[in-house]
């Protein structure tokens, strides 16, 4: 790979987080009660962005139920620029409860988190190069004295790992 193709790259996959955080912007916020302060913003490591307040973009992927009442994990798909997943953990149950979501790119050793005490849900957080790269979902709610949560899940587009 050239010099020239690595810059591309480069700037394609800031160009995607970019994108996804203006749009955000644009669309205004959700009516999630997940927020994340400028500095968890800044603090996310490289390919990845949020927490935001915003809905998911690109469709629905995965969904996997946390084992209490109405809480699952959900994984949407955008093949925009590099590719993003984008993550939540959503409760749909009375109440605010402890819960997190994380994702990890496959063959980064950094991951990203949100992690609080939300009425509707966690994240909602995206890793980008899910055009070319799997990565690794989990999260967990916890109602009372007990964590509902499931392995880390390997997602892969088509054609992908």
């Amino acid at each position: 790979m050239t010099r020239l193709d690595r810059m591309k790259k480069r700037l394609l996959s800031a160009a995607a987080v970019c994108g996804l955080v203006v749009s955000t912007l644009i669309s205004g916020a959700g009516t999630a009660s997940a927020s994340a302060s400028a500095a968890q913003q800044q603090a996310a490591p490289p390919g990845y962005a949020g927490p935001f307040t915003a809905a998911c973009k690109g469709r629905l992927v995965y969904r996997q139920p946390l084992w209490i009442g109405d809480a699952e994990q959900e994984v949407y798909y955008d093949s925009a620029g590099s590719g993003t997943f984008c993550a939540r953990t959503l409760d749909r149950m009375p109440g605010s409860h402890s819960m997190n979501v994380r994702l990890q790119r496959e063959g980064w050793s950094t991951f990203w988190y949100d992690t609080g005490t939300y009425s509707e849900y966690a994240g909602v957080i995206y890793v980008s190069g899910a055009n070319t790269n799997c990565a690794y979902i989990s999260g967990w709610i916890e109602v009372g004295d007990t964590n509902y949560s499931h392995d880390p899940y390997r997602l892969c587009m088509p054609g992908v790992g």
